[in-house]
């Protein structure tokens, strides 16, 4: 949509939707068509404005009217509707984009559910008879299927552009969908047209559709590209306007499974956010090994293998194998991201996506088949070999990418060296091989689903004309497990789950998201979950949680180190002090909790006690470098200079220094009076931190005096001398002067 439309349809549906206010739209609406007459021909919105004014009169007569609420309502969402569609118009009217494309394929055609049952439904039937003339069977199935990808391009658009459904509509679609008449391949095209119509406008009854065959369908595809245009069809609110919208959904999570599932697909669709991360470890990582080990090379002849160079097995007899273990090596790494959910092929293949088959925007989601009739210039090129079956069977990819590659793969066939075309025949190449993934799973047919989708929505000409399901930067409709449909149902048993992969992502605005929108009473975990965030947002709420938590149940592990942290934090080193003590009895082997217990007690004023723990620590862990720091803090709060020179010096001359190593090295000089090496080390955290830092050298350092001024004023360094240093540090050749 363009900014000018998407403004008035965001204003008008706020209207509707968040402020329920009726009048308010009614006039915006009237007003756009006055302006464009030319899109609307029913006066609908003219009759929904008459119809309000007469129930205006009404109470202005001083008349109840029990049924008033109600009667508004569906006044509310005869207006949504008459909305809706006036939108799409207005996008048809554009003259350009995919809905004046849409309309110009279907706009002369007058389909109905009907015509679409009876085509669809007799594609089969005639694929069926063709066993019944023996003569010219090839010839004819490929003009049946050239008519009917025409035909199935055009029900495709119908659906895209179909104005607001009413209930026989959603019926009839259902029984389409579920029907074992029809192909399967067409039901599956259908469903990704209904998504993408949802995606741009809501329509309670596409969705009960959407809902009715992922409930119903005995065909995974069909049951997983329903789920995830579910998913990407919800929106907040609509329930207010829509009461079977809240029955849908609560019907769709009585099922154990339903939810399972909703949660593996939000993670799968952070996984699809992440292609571009992805993508960049592997073009930085893992593909220069593998090109660095392959024997392959490209020349304007085609690909070619390397020459052996005899010398190589006498000067270096293991080169081989060590090549052969880095390609594997590279392989497995790929293969790990892949298992894990990653895009890892969207680099690669969002480049294969300039072919003509991807102007028409039913191929992206259309289920990869070899008998499809765009691809039949492609299947005779490749007669002689097994490529589109292996692909069919075995390749680890999105149907859009099949094409991409049979497309691709036909253009350099030739070119290609004998033992490679083998290797591709037997589905080695690519990682096409045995695999242990499970590709009938529905975890696996939905990933590959999500990732036509997201190519589509990143790739598409025609990407611009739908609101981007993806982008949960601008909206959160990728995230729709935080929806608030969904926060008294069965999905609530998955938060927990969903809760800890953000958390171990660091999505702590979007677990935000999460608990305030689950939030069952006396849950331990979820109650922890709500203090560990606060330790982001507010380290006072997040001590008193843990606090309470403690309350019930003094010594939780995660619960008392969560109040260490907050306390430790806030300055409150008497609690830390305390928290850690507890944990270090509860816990007496672990060195982290001794560790913090001693810094605890150093910051507490109980010095003494925390440096005879770090000397203990350091003598067990002599290359620990966080107990060295502890260490050298301690030992300058004790003034312990010397000693404390000893493990920075120790410090700096290992690998992993860093700035307030330098700072602290630099103090330690600075009271023992070694001048010279004082300045040095201080200007050298000031270099390396200002790389860091956007802050100019003179508040840097200002700000360091200021945060350590106790430690300075216990070893005699005054304010007045702090300012000198500061000079000093900053001004080196008037120094030297």
């Amino acid at each position: 949509m363009d900014k000018t439309t998407l403004r008035q349809w965001d204003d008008i549906m706020t209207d509707i939707i968040e402020r329920n206010n009726l009048g308010h739209a009614i006039n915006k609406l009237l007003v756009i068509t006055y302006q464009n007459p030319q899109l609307t021909t029913d006066n609908e919105i003219e009759n929904i404005s008459r119809d309000y004014s007469l129930m205006k009169d009404f109470m202005l007569q001083g008349y109840q009217d029990t049924s008033r609420d109600d009667l508004y309502c569906h006044l509310l969402r005869k207006t949504y509707r008459a909305a809706c569609n006036l939108f799409v118009r207005m996008q048809i009217q554009r003259g350009n984009g995919i809905f004046t494309q849409a309309n110009n394929w279907v706009g002369k055609l007058y389909l109905t559910t009907d015509m679409i049952r009876k085509g669809m439904e007799g594609f089969v039937q005639d694929m069926a008879f063709l066993s019944l003339d023996p003569d010219n069977v090839e010839t004819k199935s490929i003009e049946l299927r050239k008519s009917h990808t025409y035909f199935m391009r055009n029900v495709f658009y119908w659906v895209l552009i179909a104005p607001q459904w009413n209930n026989d509509e959603a019926d009839a679609f259902t029984q389409l969908l579920l029907s074992p008449t029809i192909d399967i391949n067409d039901a599956r095209l259908v469903i990704s047209a209904l998504t993408l119509s949802l995606i741009n406008m809501f329509d309670v009854n596409k969705l009960r559709v959407l809902v009715d065959v992922y409930l119903q369908s005995s065909d995974e595809h069909c049951k997983q590209r329903a789920l995830v245009g579910i998913a990407f069809s919800l929106s907040h609110s609509r329930e207010r306007i829509f009461p079977t919208y809240r029955q849908l959904i609560e019907q769709l999570c009585e099922s154990e499974q339903a939810c399972k599932e909703l949660l593996e697909l939000q993670i799968q669709i952070f996984y699809c956010m992440d292609a571009d991360k992805d993508n960049q470890q592997i073009q930085k990582e893992i593909l220069p090994n593998i090109m660095k080990n392959n024997n392959l090379t490209i020349t304007r002849f085609g690909i070619q293998e390397k020459e052996e160079d005899p010398m190589e097995d006498i000067l270096h007899p293991d080169a081989t194998d060590k090549a052969m273990e880095e390609l594997e090596e590279s392989f497995q790494k790929m293969k790990k991201m892949q298992e894990a959910g990653s895009d890892i092929y969207f680099g690669g293949f969002s480049q294969m996506k300039h072919f003509p088959f991807f102007n028409t925007i039913s191929n992206w989601f259309m289920p990869f088949y070899s008998e499809n009739p765009e691809l039949q210039e492609v299947s005779i090129k490749l007669k002689d070999t097994k490529m589109l079956t292996v692909l069919l069977k075995s390749g680890p990819f999105c149907d859009s990418d099949k094409y991409s590659f049979s497309l691709a793969l036909s253009t350099i066939l030739d070119k290609i060296p004998a033992n490679m075309r083998e290797m591709l025949n037997s589905g080695d190449a690519m990682m096409m091989g045995a695999s242990d993934m499970d590709t009938s799973s529905p975890a696996y047919i939905r990933r590959m689903y999500l990732q036509d989708l997201y190519r589509f929505f990143r790739i598409c000409r025609y990407r611009s004309d739908f609101k981007n399901p993806f982008d949960y930067t601008s909206n959160t409709d990728a995230f729709f497990f935080a929806n608030p449909i969904f926060a008294n149902t069965r999905l609530q048993d998955n938060a927990l789950e969903l809760c800890s992969f953000l958390s171990k992502r660091k999505m702590y605005r979007l677990l935000r998201l999460v608990l305030d929108t689950y939030q069952p009473k006396d849950n331990l975990e979820f109650a922890l979950l709500e203090a560990t965030l606060s330790l982001q947002e507010n380290l006072h709420d997040a001590q008193g949680k843990f606090k309470a938590i403690l309350n019930k149940t003094p010594d939780h592990e995660g619960a008392l180190r969560g109040y260490a942290q907050a306390s430790f934090n806030l300055g409150d080193f008497r609690a830390a002090e305390e928290a850690y003590q507890r944990l270090t009895i509860l816990f007496p082997d672990n060195n982290r909790y001794m560790l913090n217990l001693s810094i605890s007690q150093i910051n507490n004023n109980h010095v003494d006690e925390g440096v005879k723990i770090l000397y203990r620590l350091d003598y067990e862990q002599p290359n620990n470098i966080y107990v060295q720091r502890a260490l050298g803090w301690g030992l300058m709060m004790q003034k312990n200079i010397e000693q404390a020179i000893g493990v920075y010096e120790r410090l700096l001359a290992s690998e992993n220094a860093i700035d307030s190593d330098y700072l602290n090295a630099g103090y330690a000089h600075w009271f023992n009076r070694n001048m010279v090496q004082a300045v040095a080390c201080l200007g050298k955290y000031l270099s390396m931190r200002s790389r860091e830092a956007q802050d100019d050298s003179d508040s840097l350092l200002a700000q360091a005096f200021d945060n350590d001024r106790s430690l300075l004023q216990l070893n005699g360094i005054s304010a007045v001398e702090s300012i000198i240093m500061q000079d000093i540090v900053l001004n080196p050749s008037k120094n030297d002067d």
